[in-house]
C-alpha cells in the first residue's frame, strides 16, 4: 500500500507517495491522489516519489504510466521526483501516449522549475 500525502496546494500541488510499490498499490494511490486534488485551483502537480520501496518490471511500469494518464488527466503538467537510477522513461512515455504532460526528474529543483514554466 502506498501512502498519499498532500504537502501544499499553494502554486502547484505538491504531493508525496511512500511505501511498497505494486501495480495494485499504484492504482489505489492514484485514485486517492486524484480525489485529493480534484477541485484544486492549480493544474500543475509535483509528486515526490523518494519514499517508494521496490521496483516494477517494464509491463507494470507501462501500466502505471497509463494509470497516471487516466487519473491525473485534469493536470496540465505533472513532474515526478525520483532517484536517478529508477528513471527509465517507460512511465513517462506511456503517460505521454495517454495525453498527460508528465516528466521525471532526479532533482526537486529541476522538477519545480519545469512544472511552473
Amino acid at each position: 500500500m502506498l501512502q498519499v500525502s498532500i504537502l501544499s496546494q499553494d502554486g502547484p500541488v505538491i504531493a508525496r507517495l511512500a511505501g511498497l510499490v505494486s501495480l495494485e498499490a499504484w492504482d489505489q494511490a492514484l485514485r486517492e491522489l486524484n480525489a485529493a486534488i480534484s477541485g484544486s485551483r492549480s493544474d500543475r502537480l509535483l509528486v515526490d516519489l523518494g519514499g517508494l520501496v521496490g521496483w516494477l518490471g517494464v509491463p507494470e511500469r507501462k501500466a502505471v504510466g497509463a494509470l497516471m494518464a487516466t487519473h491525473l488527466a485534469q493536470m496540465r503538467k505533472v513532474a515526478l521526483v525520483i532517484q536517478a537510477e529508477k528513471i527509465t522513461g517507460v512511465v513517462q512515455a506511456e503517460a505521454q501516449k495517454g495525453g498527460l504532460d508528465l516528466r521525471l526528474f532526479s532533482s526537486r529543483d529541476d522538477a519545480m522549475s519545469w512544472v511552473v514554466s
